[in-house]
């Protein structure tokens, strides 16, 4: 296996020669329009293109969603494969010899554990699968999974299998093939005795082989066929698997998840059997626990909207609301398939049959329908301190809804509901983001520009950092990389700053393999972004005054906001706070000065 590094000479040679548009043409159809290539996105389904290339600058971008970055990229996300393969591939395309890179002890003693760990994980799944289709001992197993409706060629096209009652049957099997104790410990195939010698970690369960990407197995999941516990057991962390950044059937999945713009997420292994059996392709697994931003970020790699089809009893549902949580803030479109009657996809799957369960997930509810309809079914809001409870549960998530729409529509109906007036629920909501409340003592309120000015601003100076880093030295004496808003802007702005200091130029192409995947889709966006206009040293030191004003007024507004705190619990250091604010107060009157 070669490792590479994006400051490799021969990574620099193949970016060099490489013409995007033809590598991507050879995966999408493009049409010249101006100066830029446009095609329908290969990321997500579309009819209008918003996909589009731009030869001068090596960088793809896509309007729709937001997927960008350079050759390696487009490579890396169209075959779902890693820097290194797609370094290999493009130096294939190119013809070029791809060069060996001499490795550590350590690398190739690593190399190694993982192969051995591979071989171990394949021979189990043979050895599962043979024992639920072919022995007695998995009879009662094989008898279970075709009552729940699989079909005896779908078990052995998804190679599930036994593990059986004994304690080391795996264990001596494997050994015979050649595979050692110490690799079926660190496979987490098998549990040291405290004495000496393993035993099998997996025993009277039916196994699910999990997949990466490349269909490789790279752990199990075994689930039992009763009530005892755990419902659920999972390969433990080994070099190949971390349960945190997997999903069961993402290797089946990926593709029908890019066509259908989304994912559906259900909680176990059969409830993914059960709707990918049914129609519904594009749906993975999160190994029956909880939901991570680290598979969110791996589905937004295929899709930029999650539909969440978990049980519908009272831990599924809880375990809903954790997993809408953690997806928020990925900025994921989320939504919520419900099932009736307290059933779990692949019950009502059984029952009701594949278009009804189709129709569920058509039919997905938004993330605050999903959340407001949750609060009023778990409440009895038939006296006042019910009414309180509902409104202090919901006023947090409409607090954090982008959409005014959407937050007026749901007071309007708390408001029917609870048989109170809208204008209490405004007042909580107010509350809640912080602004102050009536009868507080009054303090001068600076109000902010509009975060897209800040937005645009920011942008613009970044863009300016990259194409005209003759500027930079003046940019630099004002503005720093904690002066833009945290998230892509600052990840981008931190990079290109770094390598200003290090004495190098940024280029765009450059920084690609070092920033987070939302920087990356920025920096591939502001690549393809029109012309800068011809007064570039007035527009950018409006977009600076745009910075440096946005942040003064936070700082003003957090000692106003302290001194505020300060006034109502009578400390008299809220002369102080006052005083600090007075100060910023004065910088923001003459940096505003300064603008006419």
């Amino acid at each position: 296996m070669i490792n590479y590094s994006a400051s490799d000479d021969f990574v620099d040679k193949l970016r060099a020669q490489a013409d995007i548009v033809s590598i991507v043409s050879e995966y999408v159809p493009l049409n010249k329009k101006g100066r830029n290539y446009w095609g329908c996105c290969p990321f997500h389904q579309e009819k209008t293109p918003s996909f589009s290339v731009a030869p001068d600058k090596g960088f793809f971008y896509c309007f729709g969603c937001q997927a960008g970055g350079d050759a390696f990229r487009f490579l890396m996300r169209v075959e779902n494969i890693g820097f290194g393969d797609a370094v290999k591939l493009l130096a294939q395309k190119l013809n070029i010899p791809v060069p060996e890179k001499e490795r550590t002890e350590a690398e190739k003693l690593r190399e190694r554990e993982r192969e051995e760990i591979l071989r171990a994980n394949t021979l189990a799944r043979d050895f599962f699968h043979a024992y639920l289709i072919k022995s007695p001992l998995g009879a009662a197993a094989l008898s279970y999974l075709v009552e729940r409706g699989l079909t005896v060629e779908l078990i052995k096209d998804l190679k599930l299998g036994f593990a059986p009652e004994a304690w080391n049957m795996l264990s001596t099997a494997l050994q015979k093939r050649g595979v050692i104790s110490d690799t079926l410990v660190k496979a987490g195939l098998s549990v040291p005795r405290s004495q000496e010698g393993v035993y099998d970690r997996f025993r009277n369960r039916i196994m699910f082989p999990i997949e990466d990407i490349r269909e490789r197995v790279i752990g199990f999941g075994g689930r039992v066929m009763d009530a005892s516990q755990p419902k659920y057991l999972n390969s433990p962390e080994t070099l190949l698997f971390n349960k945190r950044t997997v999903l069961y059937n993402i290797p089946r999945a990926y593709r029908a998840i890019k066509e259908a713009g989304h994912a559906v997420v259900v909680e176990g292994y059969m409830d993914a059997i059960a709707l990918a059996s049914n129609g519904v392709p594009n749906v993975v697994a999160s190994l029956g626990t909880a939901f991570t931003p680290e598979q969110s970020r791996l589905l937004l790699h295929y899709a930029p909207e999650i539909v969440f089809a978990y049980d519908s009893d009272a831990a599924g549902q809880n375990a809903t609301m954790r997993a809408l949580s953690i997806v928020r803030s990925s900025g994921a479109v989320v939504k919520v398939a419900s099932f009736p009657d307290g059933k779990d996809p692949d019950e009502f799957v059984r029952k009701h049959g594949a278009e009804a369960v189709r129709n569920r997930i058509t039919s997905a509810t938004g993330l605050l329908d999903f959340q407001m309809s949750r609060v009023l079914g778990e409440a009895d809001y038939s006296d006042l301190a019910g009414k309180v409870s509902v409104i202090n549960r919901a006023v947090p998530y409409l607090a954090m809804s982008g959409s005014a729409v959407e937050v007026d529509a749901h007071i309007a109906r708390l408001a029917e509901k609870l048989g109170i007036d809208e204008t209490s629920i405004r007042s909580e909501l107010k509350r809640e983001r912080g602004q102050k409340e009536a009868g507080r003592p009054t303090i001068v309120h600076v109000r902010r520009s509009a975060d897209t000015k800040e937005v645009v601003a920011e942008e613009y100076v970044l863009r300016q950092t990259l194409e005209q880093p003759d500027r930079f030295a003046d940019i630099e004496k004002s503005l720093t990389p904690e002066l833009f808003q945290s998230g892509p802007r600052r990840n981008l702005a931190e990079a290109i700053w770094q390598c200003y200091a290090s004495g190098k130029v940024p280029r765009a192409e450059n920084l690609v393999q070092t920033l987070e995947e939302s920087a990356v889709k920025l920096l591939s966006r502001l690549m393809l972004d029109g012309e800068s206009g011809p007064d570039v040293s007035q527009a950018l030191d409006d977009c600076i005054r745009i910075m440096l004003l946005a942040r003064l007024n936070e700082q003003y507004e957090a000692h106003r906001m302290r001194a505020d705190e300060m006034l109502r619990k009578g400390d008299l250091q809220y002369v102080q706070e006052l005083t600090n604010a007075q100060r910023i107060l004065t910088k923001i009157s003459d940096l505003t000065k300064s603008q006419g």
